[in-house]
């Protein structure tokens, strides 16, 4: 009978000790990780194991979208360590760039400016961990951007193909590379005309671009008024695309990380960005602190809060202010457009991973081209779809974790790690 009793006496401790094990696992499991940059940045590398196929690919691709989202990952690394972050940031150069510096899925004489953003990322990259290939690489980028065409008044072309058009897209994919990477390699002679180059682009593209109505800045403008998506006096397109002005207002805080303190012309950036700033904050949601698709356009029917635009000016506001380039006034509204986005927009999921959803895949404009174009490269096509209205911003897909909002949310989450918040959005 003692014998019995003993038994039963050990299988119920054994019962309760493991119930004990799994409750803790569990909860130890449903702990919430203390900083949002590195729960999404393991997050996306859970989801997407190969770097090199970030962005939903199939097959490796030199891709701004990768740079961008990489990069925002090298300064989680940077903050917080990690060698499995570390790892797959190496594994992104070492597979798309060749041992002799050449860059898989890259043609030079595309003069596409978005395939030059990646290189931002490379630089980087070489500034902390220096590979001569990717030296090379950088080089061959910098070579695009010495012959990239341009507008007659000296704004790059957004590709070959777009002759006389100017995005907003196009200034960030481009001039931060070449500014920063001139700050790096280039002495300070030969680098001050490009800081010139730069400042004297953003500016012009500022007064090409802007709507004096709305205080925003349009997606494009075509100087040879030939598109069909561009009115045929101004040349603008039709509306302000939330990320469109998200791409600017990074390209100048970028810019200004770059450009040397001494620099005599930075105030003139700064000067830009203060009055993006305050016409952005105009169309801030009072509500949940965040932005429309269709910027200008908040109260139409069907126009729903983006969350990349959003993260985008969330991280922009933040860092300006912590930089001292702006009043510190911006800083709450950068706090508020933080906290709406992990409100509106990031998701908890049953695999302990988070998402940012409400993410507008893309959007462009044509790829319709000037005739002149046209006539040289016969094999490209205009889709009249893409033609800048209303509803064509609407009508491209949304979907969850696009890597052009994984990155600026992963900064923005940096900035307010920086300043002492974390997962709760309590400031410790």
């Amino acid at each position: 009978m003692k014998k019995l009793k003993l038994i039963l006496a050990c299988v119920i401790l054994t019962a309760f000790g493991c119930s004990s094990v799994t409750a803790f696992a569990a909860s130890k499991k449903a702990a919430k990780p203390k900083h949002y940059s590195e729960w999404m940045t393991r997050s996306e590398m859970k989801r997407s194991p190969k770097s090199y196929l970030l962005d939903f690919s199939d097959r490796p691709k030199w891709s701004y979208v990768m740079g961008i989202e990489l990069e925002s990952m090298l300064d989680t690394y940077l903050r917080y360590g990690g060698d499995d972050i570390k790892a797959y940031c190496i594994e992104y150069t070492d597979t798309m760039i060749n041992p002799d510096g050449s860059i898989r899925r890259y043609n030079l004489k595309d003069y596409n400016l978005d395939n030059v953003r990646t290189g931002h990322f490379v630089t980087r990259m070489y500034e902390h961990f220096p590979e001569e290939k990717n030296l090379r690489a950088m080089n061959t980028l910098m070579a695009q951007l010495d012959h990239q065409p341009r507008t007659n008044e000296g704004v790059y072309w957004h590709k070959a193909i777009y002759a006389y058009q100017v995005w907003l897209d196009g200034i960030f994919m481009g001039l931060p590379y070449r500014v920063l990477t001139a700050s790096k390699l280039y002495a300070p002679e030969l680098a001050k005309p490009i800081y010139d180059d730069a400042v004297d682009q953003v500016k012009s593209t500022y007064e090409r671009t802007y709507d004096p109505k709305t205080g925003l800045n349009r997606h494009a403008w075509d100087e040879s008024r030939e598109m069909f998506w561009s009115d045929k006096e101004t040349g603008l397109s039709q509306h302000c695309w939330g990320r469109a002005q998200g791409w600017y207002t990074m390209a100048l805080i970028e810019l200004l990380d770059a450009l040397p303190a001494d620099y005599e012309r930075r105030g003139e950036v700064q000067e830009l960005l203060v009055k993006c700033f305050d016409n952005i904050l105009k169309w801030q949601d009072p509500k949940t602190g965040v932005w429309y698709q269709v910027m200008d356009s908040p109260d139409r029917e069907g126009n729903y809060l983006e969350s990349t635009a959003s993260s985008m000016f969330a991280y922009s506001l933040l860092k300006a202010a912590r930089r001292g380039w702006v009043d510190k006034k911006y800083l709450d509204a950068g706090i508020k457009a933080y906290k709406g986005v992990v409100k509106e927009f990031i998701k908890e999921n049953p695999d302990g991973t988070i998402s940012l959803t409400d993410c507008c895949s893309v959007a462009g404009l044509g790829p319709g081209v000037s005739p002149a174009v046209l006539e040289a490269a016969p094999k490209v096509k205009e889709n009249k779809r893409r033609d800048g209205s209303y509803e064509y911003y609407l009508s491209e897909k949304i979907r969850d974790n696009d890597a052009k909002g994984i990155g600026p949310f992963i900064w923005a989450s940096l900035e307010m790690e920086d300043m002492g918040y974390d997962t709760s959005l309590k400031k410790k």
